[in-house]
């Protein structure tokens, strides 16, 4: 039986607003406990140990007896048996926390790919910048060398038009020569 199991057993009938209540804990925080989403810390599972008489082994460990026999004695002081830096710390399942920090690196992991799938993106994007910048002084280098072949073709006109003005005159001059 896990804890979330052993915890809704002492709950039994009582509502989780109740059982929230009498271990000085919210009902969001039972339910949560109750599914397994959350560890509780020492301090309230030494509350429910007190509230309801159940044993810590049993609770913590589902191992011994699950009530305790004499309530005066074994629950009196329970900060005794913890050190206080200890208190707020979740309990059970070590194998829990060896699972927290693989999924960390699993995360810092997907982390690193992205920040350089990041990294590749900007220079990628800089490398864009440029080309763009490129592509407009081609442009514009292109405009203006069809500006000026326009330019060029327009004073050819002009020279031919000339020239076909000159030959006629020299015909003309030619003519009255013979004449």
């Amino acid at each position: 039986m896990s804890l979330p199991e052993r915890l809704r057993l002492i709950r039994g009938q009582l509502g989780q607003k109740e059982f929230a209540k009498r271990i000085d804990s919210s009902q969001t925080g039972v339910s949560a406990y109750e599914k397994g989403q959350r560890k509780p810390d020492y301090e309230t599972l030494i509350r429910v140990s007190q509230e309801f008489g159940v044993t810590l082994d049993w609770l913590l460990l589902g191992t011994g007896s699950m009530y305790i026999e004499d309530n005066s004695d074994k629950t009196a002081d329970m900060s005794a048996v913890l050190p206080a830096e200890t208190a707020s710390q979740p309990i059970e399942n070590i194998e829990y926390e060896k699972n927290k920090s693989a999924d960390m690196s699993e995360k810092l992991r997907l982390r690193q790919k992205l920040e350089q799938s990041l990294e590749k993106m900007v220079e990628l994007q800089e490398r864009l910048l440029s080309l763009t910048e490129q592509n407009a002084d081609l442009r514009l280098q292109l405009k203006e060398r069809d500006l000026r072949i326009r330019e060029l073709e327009r004073e050819n006109a002009g020279l031919r038009e000339a020239l076909k003005g000159a030959a006629a005159v020299q015909r003309e001059a030619a003519g009255w020569q013979a004449g």
